[in-house]
């Protein structure tokens, strides 16, 4: 038996009792597991929480089953918190598209168990969609180099900034002061989203692009629903 640490990534109800759990493990990668849960008896988890656990190790050609789950971090203010909670399926949503099962990355598993919890642990979540992006790019190998200069365009399928002439294909552009925004966000300067000359209209398509990019970098197509939902409750 091999013991891991692992982040809830999906939990998803079969029936009666019998869930599928996808977890995101640093060494393992995203794996799907069966359990069957208990009601009144036996450790609870959801999404997000982190997990140790137990898995046979030469079990690769079909879904094993979850093993000695016990819970090592849990988002107890995520799961009261209407907001919080919403943010943590608008995380899910983007994974699950985004990641396959094996699919590996270290960083990606430390930044996602350390976002979680600072997403628990804090009253300002304003920031959260948009560090949740710039990680991602982060993680992902996609993440933009921010110029010295003021540039004039950032193209999407590049994935870098310029000047002048900008080639083929989507972009954001300093039109409605996009580009200074994505600028700030892509240097952590998070107090800028709540200076007053940025819109809700400004954040709301810089969230949709940046989200839209790390699809185009992963030759993904986006289908994230969550994203009108997310904007009426922080009133982007």
């Amino acid at each position: 038996m091999k013991e891991l640490n692992g982040i809830v990534i999906q939990k998803k109800m079969i029936r009666d009792q019998l869930c599928l759990v996808k977890i995101f493990s640093e060494s393992n990668g995203l794996q799907g597991f069966w359990w069957k849960g208990s009601s009144k008896k036996g450790p609870k988890f959801d999404l997000f929480d982190v997990i140790q656990f137990q898995i046979k190790e030469d079990q690769k050609d079909q879904t094993p089953w979850l093993r000695n789950p016990n819970v090592q971090q849990h988002l107890f203010h995520c799961r009261i918190d209407p907001v919080k909670s919403a943010t943590l399926l608008f995380f899910q949503e983007v994974l699950h598209h985004l990641m396959e099962e094996h699919y590996q990355n270290p960083p990606l598993y430390h930044f996602l168990v350390q976002l979680t919890q600072d997403l628990d642990e804090t009253d300002q979540v304003q920031s959260f969609h948009f560090a949740f992006a710039v990680g991602l790019m982060r993680a992902l190998g996609c993440c933009p180099v921010v110029p010295q200069d003021n540039p004039d365009w950032f193209s999407m399928y590049e994935g870098q900034f310029g000047k002048g002439y900008n080639p083929p294909g989507l972009h954001i552009t300093s039109a409605n002061a996009q580009l200074q925004l994505f600028v700030h966000i892509l240097k952590h300067d998070w107090e800028v989203l709540n200076q007053p000359q940025f819109t809700s209209s400004q954040k709301r398509s810089l969230l949709r692009d940046a989200i839209e990019y790390l699809f185009i970098q992963m030759e993904k197509k986006s289908t994230i629903q969550s994203l009108e939902i997310f904007y009426e409750l922080f009133h982007l």
